[in-house]
């Protein structure tokens, strides 16, 4: 090889680590827990928003819309059976659920195969409902990538995130500020 390609490939080898370390920097900050005036720990630089209207059928075909459960916080989960990391979360999402009881979970069947979602709710013993979605209420929740979660208060607003694989206990961090303490 010539010393000239050498160098253009240094270069390059270069650039590509630093667009990886700025990469892995925004994602380790986009999950950091930054406490905020709520008490709860959004990711930075998120501001809640009204809930957008979800209406549609679930995977069994029952109809659902998200107003229905204005007056409960709602946990709404954006997952699909192709997701790895969907997978592995699932089991803590349904301990949180369990132990949640004045909460509802709601999943959302992101651009997936009905067959495929079929099985992988009965693989999981999901318990919850799930609504199908061609990408359009993704969309509106801006979905960057899966799984993504939202919390939506009483009120109907999207008061917090969580992007990527959850765990029970961050379920439980994030949940905690939407009740006062006694």
């Amino acid at each position: 090889m010539s010393r000239r390609l050498l160098i253009v490939l240094g270069v390059l080898a270069m650039v590509g680590a630093g667009v990886l370390v700025i990469g892995l920097r925004g994602a380790a900050e986009a999950t950091a827990p930054v406490t905020s005036s709520t008490g709860l720990n959004p990711i930075p630089t998120f501001d809640p928003f009204p809930a957008p209207t979800v209406q549609g059928k679930t995977l069994d075909g029952s109809p659902i819309d998200l107003a229905d459960y204005r007056g409960k916080p709602v946990v709404l989960n954006f997952w699909a059976s192709w997701c790895v990391p969907c997978r592995r979360e699932i089991p803590a999402i349904a301990a949180f659920a369990k132990d949640h009881p004045e909460l509802q979970v709601i999943g959302v069947n992101y651009q997936d195969n009905m067959d495929d979602a079929n099985a992988f709710v009965q693989e999981f013993g999901v318990t919850w409902p799930s609504i199908i979605d061609d990408g359009s209420i993704g969309k509106q929740f801006a979905v960057p990538g899966l799984p993504a979660t939202f919390l939506i208060d009483a009120d109907g607003q999207v008061v917090d995130r969580a992007l990527g694989e959850v765990t029970k206990q961050l379920l439980d961090e994030r949940v905690k500020a939407l009740s006062p303490p006694p």
